[in-house]
């Protein structure tokens, strides 16, 4: 007989801690964040052609967070790393590269796009990194319930530079 009694007092007790309705949805009016496809990456070379010899450094957007507080308005911020490696080429110098934040609408109108630089310091190994954080504020809950807004991040390339990301 306890041993009838014993599954039915872990399955309500079971039920019990999960005290939580499973039907509710909880929508949050956060961003999303992201880095766009071939844009996380930036190589640059030495002049002399594309070949893995002539890389200078590649530098790359990782670690992307955002945090986010929801109230009578939105207020999210963005943190990345921005790092670059150079394999002993370029040492205890600084090189700056230009980065984008594109603020979506409803995945598709771009509401803001700002080109921001970010400068880099390497050290005697060839190593380099910043930390970066970014702001977004929408004013008001309403607006924030109206549409769906995406951070989108990435480095300014040209396109010789897009070019080669895609060919790697």
């Amino acid at each position: 007989m306890i041993s009838r009694f014993i599954p039915a007092l872990v399955l309500a007790l079971a039920l019990t801690a999960c005290n939580t309705n499973p039907l509710e949805v909880t929508i949050s009016r956060c961003p999303a964040v992201a880095v766009v496809g071939d844009t996380g990456t930036l190589t640059r070379f030495d002049g002399n052609g594309r070949a893995d010899a002539n890389v200078m450094f590649t530098a790359t957007i990782s670690d992307v967070d955002v945090t986010c507080s929801e109230g009578d308005s939105v207020s999210s911020a963005v943190s990345l790393y921005i790092a670059a490696e150079s394999d002993g080429k370029i040492v205890n110098d600084t090189i700056t590269l230009p980065y984008f934040v594109a603020i979506l609408k409803d995945n598709s109108e771009i509401v803001t796009k700002r080109i921001f630089d970010v400068t880099l310091r390497f050290d005697g190994n060839g190593y380099a990194v910043s930390h970066e954080v970014l702001s977004q504020y929408i004013p008001t809950i309403e607006q924030a319930r109206r549409y769906n807004y995406e951070f989108l991040i990435g480095f300014q390339l040209s396109v010789d530079d897009v070019a080669f990301n895609m060919e790697r």
